[in-house]
C-alpha cells in the first residue's frame, strides 16, 4: 500500500490568523482540502492519515464528512514537531504500508504528476523528494548588515510530498526518538543516518504557503484554475 501521511497540527503562527492556517478557507474551501483531494483523487495513493491537533480532531472529521472522502483511513492527534506527527501517522498506518508519502497540509498545488514521480523514484531507490536550484542570490546576514555570500552552485530548496519506503521510516524515526533527535523534514532524517535520497524536479508552484501574501496569491491561483495546467 501506499500511504499519504499529512501533517496538520501546527498553529501557523506566521500567517497571523486566530484559526491555524490549513483550515482558511480558499474560495470556500479549507486549504487542507485543496491539498487532501490531490491525494485523495491520486490512483497510486491507497490510503491518507491525517495528524492534527487534539483541538481540531472533531473539526477535521467533520470535513472528511462533509466533502467525502473516501481515503482518509484515520485522523489522529499529532506531536509536539511535525517529527512527532509524522511518528503518529506512521504508527496509525496499515501494517501492509509499502510506501510513506509525507506532505505538508498547506502545500496545495502539488501536482498528480509530481506525486506519481515521487512514488516511482521511491520504489527504486529507496527515498525521494521533489527539490528545485535556488534560483536567488543567497547572503548570510547578522544584525541586518550582509556578512558573506553564499554560493549557490548545487543548492536546493527541498519541497514535499517526501516518499519514503516504509520500514527505513519507521525504523528511523524509532531511532531518533529514542535519541532524543528532531529533524525538520524527512530528507534531513535519511541523510544524518547515511540513506541516499534521490531528489525529482519539484514545481515553483507547490510552494508552502507560510506568509500572509501567500495565502492571497494561492486565492488567485485557485480563482484561475492552475491546477489543470499541472
Amino acid at each position: 500500500m501506499i500511504i499519504a501521511i499529512i501533517p496538520s497540527a501546527g498553529k501557523g503562527k506566521r500567517l497571523k490568523s486566530e484559526k491555524p492556517k490549513q483550515f482558511l478557507e480558499i474560495n470556500g474551501i479549507p486549504l487542507i482540502i485543496h491539498t487532501l483531494l490531490k491525494f485523495e483523487n491520486h490512483p497510486q495513493v491507497d490510503g491518507i492519515i491525517i495528524c492534527t491537533s487534539s483541538e481540531y480532531l472533531k473539526f477535521t472529521k467533520n470535513l472528511e464528512d462533509s466533502f467525502s472522502l473516501r481515503k482518509v483511513l484515520d485522523i489522529v492527534k499529532g506531536g509536539e514537531t511535525r517529527q512527532d506527527s509524522v511518528f503518529c501517522g506512521v504508527k496509525s498506518s496499515p501494517p501492509d504500508t509499502e510506501i510513506f508519502l509525507v506532505h505538508d497540509a498547506v502545500r496545495p498545488f502539488v501536482s498528480s504528476k509530481l506525486i506519481s514521480e515521487v512514488i516511482e523514484n521511491t520504489k527504486r531507490y529507496g527515498a525521494s523528494v521533489p527539490a528545485l536550484p535556488v534560483r536567488d542570490t543567497l547572503n548570510k546576514v547578522k544584525e541586518e548588515i550582509i556578512i558573506q555570500n553564499i554560493d549557490r552552485t548545487d543548492l536546493f530548496a527541498i519541497q514535499t510530498p517526501q516518499g519514503i519506503k516504509a520500514k527505513i521510516l519507521k525504523t528511523l524515526l524509532e531511532k531518533a526518538k529514542n535519541s532524543n533527535l528532531i529533524f525538520s523534514d524527512e530528507s534531513s532524517l535519511l541523510l544524518y543516518y547515511g540513506y541516499e535520497v534521490r531528489i525529482v524536479k519539484g514545481l515553483f508552484i507547490n510552494f508552502k504557503i507560510t506568509y500572509p501574501e501567500d495565502l492571497f496569491l494561492a486565492e488567485k491561483l485557485i480563482h484561475c484554475k492552475i491546477e489543470n495546467l499541472l
